[in-house]
């Protein structure tokens, strides 16, 4: 098997079958492996330290109403931090979509009484915009707080440098481990186009009921970069239970989270998924009594949704957020 070593220092490399770029870990140089990449295109978001991200993850503890309640059984089990590769670039796209919205259309009859019925409109719209896009750089890719880690940076846009400008010194203020780079500026280039035109498929989607034409193309994406951010994940332990938080490294916000659930809180639950079975109950009931059967059916199901959806809850053991947001448990 053949050895690779690194151009600047010889070092020697780990190298996958799928590499593209493989960074020096001794002095942090990039070395092109195969595929299409400028090495001059690489750039780097330089990271917090590890003692910097630990107290953030106490701060966060501070914040968290149901963490600070139990921050004396919370124990710090590991801390491990990486730069994951992403690409970036632009994308112009161009095109015509002609879309139908169904809206309700009222008016009032001379007697004062309201009548109002459902209409189908067409709408024409020329579309001519740049798109910013990113996507990971890798095939597989963890994915928890991954798409967090990128919705993060395209709102904060920290300052990064090229990776070729890092003095050893540099480097080594900021070293982590850097994965592999799996895919290629030609490929890359490729999904983005094809990203770029389902962006602006999904968001006439999102705002008509039907889109009857559709003609818009992307062009070939422009001022393509190699972007190595940092991301760090604090485990910690909870009692017998391991729990983790991801954080960006650039700033130490914390973008996704597990975190154990107290028994109030499964008690709420609990009592949600109660409510919920006593609504559909109640409501057929009433609905089978009074002849109203849309009544028993939309109670029926209501009732359902609401007691299943909190007794996976229940069942969950643990509360998962991202960005801020609780949810239920995006790469290119």
């Amino acid at each position: 098997m053949e050895e690779f070593r690194c151009e600047r220092c010889g070092a020697p490399l780990e190298v996958s079958p799928e590499t593209i770029v493989a960074v020096c870990p001794y002095c942090g140089f990039p070395n092109h492996i195969s595929g299409a990449l400028k090495t001059e295109d690489i750039r780097i978001v330089p990271t917090l330290n590890k003692n910097a991200i630990a107290q953030a993850f106490w701060e966060r503890v501070e914040r968290d109403f149901d963490l600070k309640r139990m921050r004396d059984r919370i124990e710090i089990v590991d801390i491990e931090g990486h730069y994951a590769p992403y690409w970036a670039g632009t994308v112009h796209v161009e095109g015509d979509v002609e879309y139908t919205v169904e809206e309700e259309e009222c008016h009032t009859d001379s007697e004062g009484n309201t009548h109002c019925r459902t209409v189908e409109r067409h709408y024409h719209e020329h579309v001519d915009r740049n798109l910013r896009l990113m996507g990971s750089a890798r095939r597989q890719v963890q994915s928890f707080g991954v798409d967090d880690v990128i919705r993060h940076y395209s709102k904060a846009r920290p300052d990064s440098k090229r990776l070729l400008d890092l003095d050893e010194d540099g480097w080594g203020r900021i070293k982590l481990e850097i994965l592999n780079t799996e895919m290629d500026e030609n490929q890359a280039k490729l999904m983005m186009r094809e990203d770029a035109v389902d962006v602006i498929r999904r968001e006439f989607s999102s705002k008509s009921d039907r889109i009857d034409y559709f003609d818009v193309t992307a062009d070939e994406p422009e001022n393509v970069s190699l972007l190595l951010l940092p991301m760090w994940t604090v485990y910690y332990k909870v009692e017998n239970s391991i729990f983790h938080v991801v954080f960006a490294g650039w700033d130490g916000k914390d973008v996704a989270a597990t975190e154990p659930m107290p028994i109030w809180r499964r008690a709420q639950y609990l009592t949600g998924a109660v409510m919920g079975t006593i609504i559909g109950a109640v409501g057929a009931a009433y609905g089978g009594a009074a002849g109203a059967s849309l009544v028993a059916l939309f109670a029926t199901l209501f009732g359902a949704g609401l007691s299943g959806y909190f007794g996976a809850k229940v069942l969950e053991g643990q509360r998962i957020e991202h960005g801020g947001r609780f949810l239920g448990a995006r790469r290119w």
